[in-house]
Formats: structure tokens, C-alpha cells, sequence
């Protein structure tokens, strides 16, 4: 890993397994919480697979686009091969789980791979959403391989910040 430093933030510098990933450090305490839930998904991500090289529970896990647009927030699974009543997608508070079952085809049986690269089994992915969404209106579709899910941004931005009122107590003398 290696730190190089920008005009206003600190660039991250990171060899993984599709070449050099850049994460940018951020400069405003709340775009932490942003770099701190990307960090804990890369690692649950990187967890989930070694699960299923174990036989435990997820065999495998589909890749995913994540991505914003002016009037929303964007999540693409790629998933080639697999029968929408095999998948199952769910949220929970600011968590969206998909869950997933691809079925090896029946054509297969008794053939002899020279090799064999795509993967069956049960898998499991969790992404979360950002607070400034419209958990209620989520759209998704499933269309050549692709399962995209699409949050509308919420419009009033006061519901994300609100005041509360703090009150003096008053002890009896």
C-alpha cells in the first residue's frame, strides 16, 4: 500500500486483484462515515468469498456496480444464468440483501471439463444504502443477466437532519 498526497486530501493506494484501486481519504467528517461503510462492505465482500471456499454457506458472489445519478442511487448485480424465482431481494433499515441460488444446468451431467470457470451454489450479498434515499419507491428489474435496483432520492433533505430539542430538567429544592 502506498500514500501519495493531493492539493486538499490524501490518496490511498492499493494493488488488488483487477489492477490499482485509488480510494480518496476524505477532507469532512461526514464523508468518514462514507469511506468507513465502503471499507467494512470491501471487507465483508472479501469474506463472503472465503466462505465459499470452505463449502460453508455462500459458494459464490456475483459481482456489483454501484453507482449515483442526479435523481438516484444505483445497484447492478450481474448475474448470468439465473431464474428470477431463484433470487430474492430484501431490505432491511438501510440494507439490501440479495440471495441467490444458480443451478448447474442438467445438460452437463456426466461430461469431463477440460475447464470450468463459472460458478453454482448459493450466494448472499448485503449493500447499503444511503440515508438520502427513497427506501419505499426502490424499483428493480432483472434484464439480460443484470439485476439493477434503483433508489430515488428523497427531495426533502430535511427528513435526513433534523434538531431535537433538549430540555432542562428541573430538580425540586
Amino acid at each position: 500500500m502506498a500514500f501519495e498526497k493531493g492539493q486538499d486530501k490524501l490518496l490511498v493506494l492499493q494493488s488488488g486483484t483487477s489492477g490499482v484501486v485509488m480510494a480518496v481519504i476524505p477532507r469532512y467528517p461526514l464523508e468518514w462515515l462514507n469511506f468507513f461503510r465502503q471499507q467494512m462492505d470491501e471487507i465483508f465482500s472479501y469474506l463472503s468469498t472465503l466462505e465459499g471456499k470452505d463449502g460453508r454457506e455462500c459458494e459464490f458472489s456475483p459481482s456489483v456496480d454501484v453507482f449515483e445519478t442526479p435523481d438516484s442511487y444505483v445497484v447492478e448485480f450481474e448475474l448470468p444464468g439465473f431464474a428470477r424465482e431463484d433470487l430474492s431481494l430484501t431490505t432491511c433499515c438501510n440494507t439490501m440483501v440479495l440471495e441467490g441460488v444458480k443451478r448447474e444446468d442438467d445438460g452437463a451431467v456426466g461430461a469431463s471439463y477440460m475447464c470450468m470457470e463459472r460458478q453454482f451454489g448459493h450466494f448472499c450479498r448485503t449493500v447499503e444504502i444511503p440515508p438520502a434515499v427513497d427506501m419505499g419507491r426502490a424499483k428493480a428489474n432483472y434484464d439480460k443477466g443484470v439485476l439493477s435496483v434503483v433508489f430515488p432520492r428523497l427531495q426533502d433533505k430535511n427528513t435526513l437532519i433534523r434538531d431535537i430539542r433538549i430540555e432542562e430538567i428541573q430538580h425540586g429544592k
